[in-house]
């Protein structure tokens, strides 16, 4: 009955595994079997687990834990308390499950049981990948890929394998192709067993895989491995797997220039993971919605530049539920560049200086240079290009210690050009990419003519302005987010506030002033 519920869970039918292992709970408490009670209880926390129900899930792990310890059950103790630690670092609670992870180890390590052993430190390098401890991490990934080597586990060594090469490629900006390597090479591992969770494990090898081709510019290759994922996530998989996947293939045609397609797909997985309990995987497709639609924007594709806004906006208020404050600034950056798209350069600024503050303060240089690129082709849109190229050359040389940037030194020249005042070269509005996001090609687009009210940032800027009067006392400081969307903060309707107003004389503005009478002329 186990296996049948390891089964359901890898499908993604956790009403129907919740079933299996509540039944036989019943049956276990009704025939007074406390072994086979810790066993169902086990089987519970996992599912309530996966669904991210983590409170249910402790309790669930708490009460099998107890049973086996009762019992002096030494591999069912070690087995519960890997579970425990699984469910702490769900719930974010990292020192407590590595304490958890450690001490089943240890348990395992006693019962000479090295499948064990790996799965346990598997979950240790969970943690220190969760941590931002990128060493820590593919170090316990390293040894407990030895450990199931030894319990000829393939399957154990495959997913040691794959996050082994997930760590290598998000934390490192050189290690893509030996990320790319690992991910094969976890992808032959999974193809000699025919589990279906073997088979999943597979697809997740080949994500890996696009992800690292993607990184190295080979988009026709990564879109060959996005596809295969997919392929065995809609066969091996449920929604979420599949929705996933689907990213990476939607991924794929974006870079290929294929709108159409990577569109179709991003709505397919956006209709998988509705009303999903995993509200990360709900966010990540939200951001390839976005970003599907900034490009057909910047590529004249179609779209609306101000729907573009309105979605970033929407992504960075999901990862700020999460309270993921790396991924808050990393959104707030991607919102600059779409109101910049837009046409708003001031409150692009304003996003731009916030994510920087952040990236600065966390000693992340690619992040901050990424920033300050983007506030220099803002100030370069307001017509201050000398501050726009020396804000350019400060971000240059923090992306040179972060790997570098192609496109950087092609910005560069053309803000020289801007700053020198030369005419007939390129001028920033003119290059074709930076960073795979194209700049606009254009500042203020038309707004309806039934839309009116005060711009966003000008709004901002008044009361800047007033708080800085002389009368005003220098200890009262000026929140720049706060005040450009108090609307949304306060949660008060100010249908005044919007981003790009008409020009003078559109309906709902104020008409032109009418000259003034001409002073009577002297007797």
């Amino acid at each position: 009955w186990q296996g049948d519920v390891e089964r359901l869970l890898v499908l993604e039918k956790y009403d129907e595994a919740l079933r299996a292992a509540e039944e036989r709970l019943r049956a276990a408490r009704a025939a007074g079997d406390g072994a086979a009670e810790a066993g169902a209880q086990h089987a519970i926390a996992k599912v309530h687990s996966t669904q991210n129900s983590h409170e249910a899930a402790k309790a669930a792990a708490d009460q099998c834990l107890e049973k086996y310890r009762g019992a002096s059950d030494a591999k069912g103790t070690a087995l519960a308390l890997m579970t425990s630690a699984k469910i702490a670092l769900d719930m974010r609670e990292y020192r407590r499950a590595e304490e958890l992870a450690g001490e089943a180890a240890e348990h395992f390590q006693k019962a000479r049981c090295h499948a064990g052993e790996a799965a346990a430190t598997l979950v240790m390098a969970r943690v220190h990948q969760r941590e931002s401890k990128a060493q820590e991490a593919i170090d316990a990934a390293e040894k407990a890929q030895s450990l199931f080597d030894k319990s000829a586990d393939k399957e154990g060594r495959a997913a040691a394998l794959v996050l082994k090469g997930n760590v290598l490629l998000w934390s490192f900006s050189d290690a893509q192709d030996e990320a790319c390597k690992i991910g094969r090479e976890a992808v032959q591992a999974s193809r000699k067993q025919d589990r279906p969770s073997c088979r999943h494990l597979e697809g997740d090898a080949l994500f890996l895989v696009a992800s690292s081709a993607y990184m190295l510019g080979k988009h026709r290759e990564g879109l060959k491995a996005a596809k295969e994922a997919a392929e065995l996530h809609a066969e091996f998989g449920g929604p979420r797997a599949q929705a996933s996947s689907l990213r990476a293939v939607a991924m794929g045609h974006l870079q290929l220039g294929s709108f159409a397609d990577a569109e179709e797909v991003a709505q397919r997985a956006l209709a998988l993971v509705a009303g999903s309990t995993d509200k990360v995987l709900l966010a990540e497709v939200k951001v390839l919605e976005a970003l599907v639609l900034r490009h057909k924007v910047a590529k004249g594709a179609g779209g609306d530049p101000d729907e573009v806004v309105q979605k970033q906006r929407e992504v960075m208020e999901l990862f700020v539920e999460l309270e993921d404050e790396h991924a808050v600034a990393l959104h707030r950056l991607e919102l600059a560049q779409a109101l910049q798209l837009s046409g708003d350069s001031s409150a692009a600024l304003t996003e731009a200086t916030i994510a920087c503050e952040f990236f600065k303060n966390q000693d992340l240089p690619s992040g901050q240079g990424s920033c300050m690129l983007t506030i220099a082709i803002c100030q370069a849109s307001i017509g201050d290009g000398k501050a726009a190229l020396e804000t350019a050359k400060k971000a240059e040389a923090l992306l040179d210690k972060a790997g570098g940037s192609p496109e950087i030194s092609e910005i560069i020249e053309a803000l020289k050009a801007q700053a020198g005042g030369k005419r007939g070269g390129p001028t920033w509005a003119q290059q074709s990419s930076w960073n795979a996001y194209e700049v606009p090609v254009f500042n203020q687009p038309l707004d309806p003519p039934d839309r009116s009210g005060v711009k966003r940032s000008m709004y901002s800027d008044l009361i800047r302005t007033r708080i800085h009067t002389g009368d005003t006392p220098d200890a009262i400081s000026f929140d720049s987010q706060g005040i450009l969307y108090m609307d949304k903060i306060l949660g008060v309707p100010m249908p005044f506030i919007r981003d790009v107003p008409p020009p003078p004389g559109m309906p709902g503005m104020p008409a032109p002033a009418a000259p003034a009478p001409a002073a009577p002329a002297k007797p």
